[in-house]
């Protein structure tokens, strides 16, 4: 592509990008404009963001309510009232402050709910009932979901088995079509020391999870019918290469020859760029072997401030880029390889993002 055409694609993207903005805006309702004056209260407050997360973490961790009122009391004493809350969240929290905090068992499963309330616009119910139902309403708007249980790398082997067992149940239920699995959640004992014990572990368990995903049909709103597909998610940097492997190796099976599964990379790793092309070689030789594609996520990363907490406690060098331009550069330097035809061909792509101009782009 000359620098022509790039300039005209990247002027269609932004007017593009504008209509969308225009449209969302016409849309909004009162409750979202609300919402959205309060986003933007809480990115001019990065504090804000600290003691709400605090907040957050303490009243989920104990399920002594007199315990949580005390470390919530404490937080806000020590920080304030966060700014962007509303006036009606401001007066409640000065009502726990004066009394709540002397009635926990009334105030905290208050507080909890509301909580879960306001989570629930990006957090769906993960129970039977409450699931199924926003899954039916969803293929009825002909909208495709991807499962993501909430909870990062298990501590143990027990609950590795569990959410493991979680996953397969997924696998055979007839409303799940996607289901996005991160390898610390069906192994809890991943050692960089012990890569290829890691890896024998890891490629036994997913090929359990793939053999079920292969023999298990999703009918499509348009009534084709599908195997499921099981999307392999990255998390921190130092799982990039394991997880590479534990994917590759796994559909090198022969029996998963004509399976397609999925691998998601994060383009703030300058290394993902790298990961991108050796997938992209090995999927060429796979379907050339007459194997299936495969799919390929492509996002900017979710883990960049656990990143930069563990390259500063352990002096390391950051492992992500540090800056957005960077970033965004790199994203796009890997969407521009992967539509080549003769790339799309053997890894089908996934585009992922919160930004309208990458979307239109």
């Amino acid at each position: 592509m000359d620098s022509k055409q790039r300039g005209a694609i990247i002027e269609k993207a932004i007017r593009r990008a504008e209509i969308w903005q225009n449209r969302a805006n016409e849309l909004l309702s009162a409750e979202e404009r609300a919402i959205q004056e309060q986003m933007f209260r809480l990115l001019t407050h990065p504090m804000d963001k600290v003691v709400l997360t605090q907040l957050i973490d303490q009243s989920f961790r104990s399920q002594d309510y007199g315990r949580v009122a005390d470390q919530v009391n404490a937080i806000l004493k020590a920080h304030g009232v966060p700014d962007f809350f509303s006036r009606v969240e401001k007066l409640l929290v000065q009502m726990f402050l004066g009394l709540g905090r002397h009635v926990p068992s009334l105030s905290v499963p208050k507080m909890i709910e509301r909580m879960r309330q306001d989570s629930g616009r990006a957090i769906i119910a993960g129970e039977a009932e409450a699931l199924h139902a926003h899954l039916r309403k969803r293929r009825t708007e002909k909208v495709r979901m991807n499962i993501n249980h909430l909870g990062e790398a298990v501590l143990g082997e027990q609950e590795a088995a569990r959410r493991l067992q979680t996953y397969l149940q997924d696998m055979q239920d007839p409303d799940i079509e996607v289901i996005s699995v991160k390898i610390s959640t069906i192994y809890s004992q991943i050692s960089s020391l012990a890569i290829e014990h890691s890896l024998r572990v890891l490629v036994d368990r997913l090929s359990k999870l793939y053999r079920e995903a292969k023999n298990n049909v999703f009918s499509r709103a348009d009534g084709t019918h599908v195997p499921k597909l099981v999307n392999l998610d990255m998390e921190e940097y130092r799982d990039l290469e394991i997880t590479y492997q534990a994917f590759i190796q796994t559909l090198e099976r022969e029996e998963f020859k004509d399976y397609k599964a999925g691998i998601v990379l994060q383009a703030y790793l300058p290394d993902a760029y790298a990961i991108q092309r050796q997938l992209t070689d090995w999927a060429r030789q796979r379907v050339a072997e007459g194997g299936s594609p495969i799919m390929l996520r492509i996002v900017k990363g979710a883990n960049m401030e656990m990143e930069k907490l563990e390259s500063a406690l352990f002096n390391w060098p950051l492992a992500p880029y540090d800056n957005k331009l960077e970033v965004d550069a790199n994203y796009k330097r890997m969407v521009q390889y992967g539509m080549r035809p003769e790339n799309a061909r053997v890894v089908n792509l996934g585009i992922a993002s919160h930004n309208l101009f990458e979307l239109a782009f």
